[in-house]
């Protein structure tokens, strides 16, 4: 195995990552639609934003991988990272920079991948949008060009300004290892203890703003149902499934979080509580419309959606005690 070179601009390209703050941060939308759309388009199982950074390649967005980050030593995106053109390797078996790579050997078993550089607005290389198959295949010169085109709308997202929020500030706001624990590691949202530190500060915004604040609730209907059906090692595909749809469906600037193995809370801060209604109502009509695949077998997903608005003279409670109201009144 070839270990990927490390660029002469390292220094510079590390610290336009750190001030974009994109490492270590919850998967968004935006990029979640593009890594959608390019697993369709080139009808691969898994396509990824990644961000190529000291030790690691975070998946700022990813479709069919079940981690948020892996070693940089082992990544393809790393290779990648040096060329301002498409890397392909159609078959990593017979690529002597890849056949003994344990992602190769092991899980996800790469046969296929195509990367394509991406940069922020200053032309720095931050990472990929690039596509992974377990079966070896070709890439025409249209597809390369295809490729190019969807990083480009990667490249827009990144290069758009960064709104000044509560959200954002409590991201900038944290060191790179207290990130790196308040983010749950399979679905790409806050962890419950991340969420509730995220919750407080949007409590104490939105009571100084008099405004009103919304968490709607979003539970499986029957997560043994689910095991027994499916199988627990699926739940893990329901769960991402889960958090990608609550998260296209959501308002610019909400934010959700893992509150436990089969349930997501998300914060909508000025909403009215008419508007959040709209909101639950919106999110229950997309899980019914829409179909989750899991290894060959397609499935909706039953959940129970719910809501709680907490107006401007009951802001003084604290994000445990929202969290257990909305818990109570479901």
């Amino acid at each position: 195995m070839k270990k990927p070179d490390i660029p002469d601009n390292e220094e510079e390209r590390t610290r336009a990552i750190d001030v974009l703050g994109i490492v270590y941060s919850p998967s968004e939308a935006r990029f979640d639609r593009i890594t959608r759309l390019a697993c369709r388009h080139f009808e691969v199982h898994t396509a990824l934003v990644t961000i190529v950074y000291k030790e690691i390649q975070w998946f700022k967005s990813l479709q069919g991988m079940n981690a948020c980050s892996t070693d940089r030593e082992v990544s393809f995106c790393g290779h990648a990272l040096v060329n301002e053109e498409v890397l392909v390797v159609e078959n990593a078996l017979l690529d002597p920079r890849f056949f003994d790579n344990p992602l190769v050997l092991e899980g996800p078993k790469i046969r296929f991948y195509a990367g394509q550089p991406i940069k922020d607005a200053f032309g720095l290389t931050m990472g990929t949008l690039c596509l992974i198959d377990s079966t070896p295949r070709n890439f025409s010169d249209e597809d390369r060009q295809d490729l190019r085109d969807f990083a480009r709308l990667v490249e827009a997202e990144i290069a758009k300004p960064i709104e000044d929020n509560v959200l954002t500030r409590f991201i900038r706001s944290l060191s790179e290892k207290q990130r790196s624990l308040l983010i749950d590691p399979i679905v790409g949202s806050w962890n419950r203890v991340g969420f509730e530190t995220l919750l407080n500060k949007q409590i104490e915004q939105t009571a100084l703003q008099k405004e009103t604040l919304s968490l709607v609730y979003v539970k499986f209907g029957s997560i043994d149902m689910i095991m027994s059906r499916f199988g627990s090692d699926r739940i893990v595909d329901f769960r991402k499934f889960t958090a990608s749809l609550i998260r296209d469906t959501l308002p610019n600037g909400a934010s959700i979080g893992s509150i436990g193995a089969d349930a997501f809370v998300a914060i909508c801060a000025g909403m009215s509580a008419t508007d959040t209604e709209r909101l639950v109502a919106h999110i229950k009509e997309r899980f019914l419309k829409t179909t989750l695949e899991t290894h060959g077998i397609k499935a909706l997903v039953d959940v129970e959606v719910t809501s709680l608005t907490i107006t401007d003279d009951k802001l003084k409670c604290t994000a445990g005690d929202a969290i257990d109201a909305l818990l109570s009144a479901h």
